[in-house]
């Protein structure tokens, strides 16, 4: 039994080739002294179909991409169905791209060419903890007129005993004494020097 094209409940007309795309991601990884690649297979990707065909008449014509920019602008996926597919796990496409011509020596003619992509329903984002119902909802409307009862916090209190900040520069003091002592001999040192360039 023949299956029409059909994007949604529209079918484009005057249809002549339809063709498909099918591939997997195939990571390649050279390996030295090894003859050929490894490579790794990350899964099928997205299935493409591809229909061309031709319209005249001007009435055919607006028509036509009138229902096409529609759907294409929408950007939503929508059901496709055809021959072409049996077998096949797609379900739902997004018109990736077309292309549309007029030709010269065919007046009131044009020639289009409409890529779909197979569209994969993205998964759920991941939730909380198992059981949980966690509701993030924030309420924006906060009140700034109200008291947040921050002078009852006793902020010092809760930082409990903390040293003087002087007590832990006790050696690092000591330290610099001793340095001073020691760099106030080393200026007598160059007065010879001193004398001789005065």
């Amino acid at each position: 039994m023949l299956v029409r094209p059909m994007i949604g409940e529209w079918e484009p007309r005057g249809i002549e080739a339809v063709s498909t795309s099918e591939a997997r991601h195939l990571i390649r990884m050279p390996v030295p002294g090894l003859m050929g690649d490894l490579h790794q297979d990350l899964g099928r990707a997205a299935l493409a179909v591809t229909l061309r065909g031709t319209l005249a008449g001007d009435e055919a014509r607006d028509g036509f991409l009138e229902k096409l920019r529609e759907r294409f602008a929408a950007g939503e996926p929508v059901d496709f169905v055809a021959d072409i597919l049996t077998d096949s796990d797609l379900e739902q496409v997004l018109i990736r791209d077309f292309r549309l011509s007029e030709v010269a020596g065919t007046a009131d003619s044009f020639r289009y060419e409409i890529t779909l992509i197979e569209y994969t329903e993205p998964p759920e984002p991941p939730g909380g903890f198992p059981g949980m119902d966690l509701d993030l909802g924030l309420d924006l409307d906060l009140g700034l007129d109200i008291d947040l009862g921050l002078d009852l916090f006793d902020l010092p209190g809760l930082l409990g005993d903390v040293p003087a900040f002087g007590d832990m520069l006790a050696p690092v003091g000591a330290a610099a004494e001793g340095l001073k002592s020691a760099l106030d001999g080393a200026a007598g040192l160059l007065d010879p020097l001193d004398a001789v360039l005065d």
